[in-house]
């Protein structure tokens, strides 16, 4: 990945290493940190970081089972949860960069799964700008499943 960042699995046992991440209130209501949301996530959830010359500074999930849960998304699909770059990392581009080389990282992660989506609040313009910028495209359906108001359902072709 170009600006030494890289993605690279995260297993539970090493949650530690994202424990001091931290959001601003009007980021904090759309993501839980990983340490705490993880610890009781279904085993089927995949904890990924974002590092910066290899200090983490940004962390997301990968929900294998997520097409069960999400009547939109096709059989077999990847689900992206809880991507977040910590505060203190904010403002250089990592959320673009990151995004920009999730299709071939997941791809080569998860070969035998061919697309992967998400949902990212109304109310999170940046964020989806991000995901977009980053190959995402926005299916144009809203998802009202969330508890924080509608959702835009973005999707990534993997292959």
């Amino acid at each position: 990945m170009s600006s030494g960042l890289t993605i690279n699995p995260l297993p539970r046992s090493a949650l530690h290493r994202v424990a001091g991440f931290s959001l601003p209130p009007e980021q904090a209501q759309f993501s839980g940190m990983p340490a705490e949301t993880m610890g009781s996530a279904p085993e089927d959830r995949d904890g990924h970081v974002i590092e910066e010359g290899g200090k983490p500074v940004g962390f997301f999930a990968i929900d294998r089972s997520y097409a069960e849960s999400h009547e939109f998304a096709e059989p077999g699909a990847l689900g992206l949860r809880m991507f977040l770059i910590d505060h203190k990392a904010q403002g250089r581009g990592i959320a673009s960069k990151a995004c920009a080389t999730l299709k071939t990282y997941l791809a080569e992660t998860y070969p035998e799964r061919s697309l992967c989506y998400l949902t990212v609040n109304c109310r999170n313009p940046h964020a989806r700008k991000a995901y977009l910028n980053g190959g995402f495209t926005d299916t144009g359906a809203l998802y009202h499943g969330g508890g924080f108001g509608p959702q835009h359902i973005l999707r990534l072709d993997l292959r």
